[in-house]
């Protein structure tokens, strides 16, 4: 008798994640921690639009767990808010306001 098996295979999905990252060193350092995530087929960060392309198998992970896993790497994704421990540890060219040219603000006091 030949039993019958039901192979669910997975599907390779895609997903973009809006993120706090502002220079190449955001990028290398998401696009490494990506690379050890369980699912996960490929990833690349837009600089120019702050956003996370990533492709992974639906079987092994979901736009949930990705974008959680953002904000553990130190970076704010989508409307979740990063992980303030994680982003203690990012390089300083990585964090707010590290690459603004603008002068500095007034204070609202004209001091």
């Amino acid at each position: 008798m030949l039993l019958g098996v039901l192979a669910v295979q997975a599907q390779v999905k895609t997903v973009a994640i809006k993120t706090s990252a502002i220079c190449g060193m955001c990028k290398a350092t998401l696009e490494k921690d990506f690379t050890f995530e369980k699912g996960v087929k490929s990833v690349n960060l837009d600089l120019e639009t702050k956003v996370l392309n990533i492709a992974y198998l639906d079987s092994k992970t979901s736009p949930d767990v990705l974008r959680k896993r953002v904000t553990m790497v130190g970076y704010h994704a989508d409307t979740l808010k990063r992980d303030p421990k994680a982003y203690a540890k990012l390089d300083e060219c990585c964090k707010d306001g590290a690459h603004d040219n603008d002068p500095p603000k007034k204070k609202k006091d004209g001091i």
